[in-house]
């Protein structure tokens, strides 16, 4: 896409995005017209501001801003928040580099789930105020099929990214941003656009392929702003090389969780693949494959055991924000943030190891019978963490340079926490292994780390 074409589309996009939001409000409820009150010429129109803002939605979700986001969380979501008539909501941030950013999304799930054969427009608009950018991500699709549901789309966005989203989701980072001035993102400028075919199988499977072509480039921090920690600083956002990328990527995904927010029970699975330059062109030219799983095990009288491994590797020109990091929250939880390879200022490896495991002491058969007053109400979990994380010379197979693993190079911790019976509330210490020296971090999350 040229410059010129592109600053067309940042003008008219707004305008654009608004008409698309609107405009199914107003047919859904048109096409309603056989339900037309006595008295009444037409049909009845839900006023676009109620439409527009139910501000029910806000509590509780943790989506973040990635454009494979809508794929990542649950296209068939809890069966319990199957009939809810949301097709909006809120958008709301806060971090280093956009400052404020207020936006509306307009979403994807609802329309799988109500019209899953309908073509529909689904996306995000808004503004960071620092960044003094207009984001937006705007895309369409259409579907064939309930159960066994295939869909063709296209995309086109323009987004202030973070690179890594799986350690904690955005709203959360949000809070700590705005109240206690810490930062658990870094972030790139994104521009692009792409096209997917996906598949989703009942309610386990699902599959996603896409071919895209974007722009990346370095964005500064733009502020320093917190409502308390007026003592600390945030940290600059690293510079990275700009440049075009082209490729492929996919996925594919198995889950069977009882529920996606309150877990006891079940597997996730997941594989993303993604091949960029050579024969697509570009200005890199990679292969990266990221494998998650993760498992849920009742124990019984409340009792579970959680675990996770996360493998990935890269191999060739890899940009800045495909690499791998570990340490702090939600990875090696003893450590300091991005402490592995070498710290959050320099590239990541292209070759990472995680296992985490979680030991849940249901609430009834543990603190209870202790009698500790309102800690009966909490659960307690025990916690490990151990991973690895290294940059392997050369340009050979991605599958190779886990050689340079040793055992005497695992980074591990372990903790203890007191958490919510969901779980997703919780203070955490953790303790490095490998010194006696300030071995301790703590944490207050209002999500589970997996």
């Amino acid at each position: 896409m040229s410059i010129n074409c592109q600053k067309v589309i940042r003008i008219l996009f707004p305008g654009l995005f608004m008409m698309l939001t609107v405009w199914p409000v107003f047919m859904i409820h048109a096409e309603a017209g056989d339900a037309t009150p006595a008295g009444h010429a037409g049909p009845v129109v839900k006023p676009v501001a109620e439409a527009f803002w139910d501000w029910k939605v806000l509590a509780g979700r943790s989506q973040g801003v990635d454009w494979e986001d809508d794929w990542e969380d649950d296209w068939e979501d809890d069966w319990e928040d199957f009939d809810k008539p949301d097709r909006t909501e809120p958008d709301v941030r806060y971090n280093r580099v956009e400052g404020a950013y207020i936006g509306v999304r307009l979403l994807r799930d609802y329309w799988i789930q109500h019209n899953p054969e309908r073509p529909f427009v689904y996306g995000s608009a808004g503004y960071a105020f620092q960044a003094k950018e207009l984001e937006h991500r705007l895309a369409f699709e259409k579907g064939f099929g309930k159960i066994n549901r295939i869909a063709i789309g296209a995309m086109h966005h323009r987004l202030i990214e973070p690179m890594e989203s799986w350690t904690m989701p955005v709203d959360e980072n949000s809070l700590a941003a705005f109240f206690l001035r810490e930062d658990f993102y870094d972030y790139y400028l994104s521009e692009g656009t792409c096209g997917y075919v996906t598949f989703g199988s009942g309610e386990s499977t699902r599959i996603m392929a896409s071919y895209y072509i974007e722009e990346i480039d370095s964005v500064a921090k733009n502020t320093n702003w917190s409502l308390f920690g007026k003592n600390k600083n945030f940290r600059e956002n690293p510079a990275m090389s700009a440049g075009e990328g082209r490729g492929i990527r996919g996925y594919i995904e198995y889950d069977t969780r009882n529920s996606k927010t309150e877990t006891t029970r079940g597997w996730f699975v997941r594989l993303d693949a993604e091949r960029s330059g050579d024969e697509w062109g570009g200005d890199f030219d990679y292969n990266r494959i990221v494998l998650d799983t993760r498992l849920y095990q009742p124990l019984g009288m409340g009792t579970g055991i959680d675990f996770r491994i996360r493998i990935g590797t890269t191999q060739g020109t890899v940009p800045w924000h495909k690499r791998f990091y570990l340490g702090g929250v939600g990875t090696l939880r003893g450590f300091p943030f991005k402490a592995f390879p070498d710290g959050p200022m320099k590239p990541g490896g292209n070759r990472m190891m995680l296992g985490q495991i979680e030991y849940r002491l249901g609430s009834q058969n543990s603190l209870d019978d202790l009698g500790l007053g309102i800690f009966e109400f909490f659960n307690l979990i025990l916690f490990t963490d151990i991973g690895w994380v290294d940059d392997s010379s050369g340009n050979g197979s991605m599958f190779k340079g886990f050689d340079a693993y040793h055992i005497s190079k695992l980074k591990h911790d372990i903790g203890i926490a007191l958490g919510s019976r969901s779980g997703h509330i919780r203070f955490e210490v953790a303790r490095r292994t490998d010194t006696g020296q300030k071995p301790y971090a703590f944490y207050f999350r209002i999500n589970r780390t997996f």
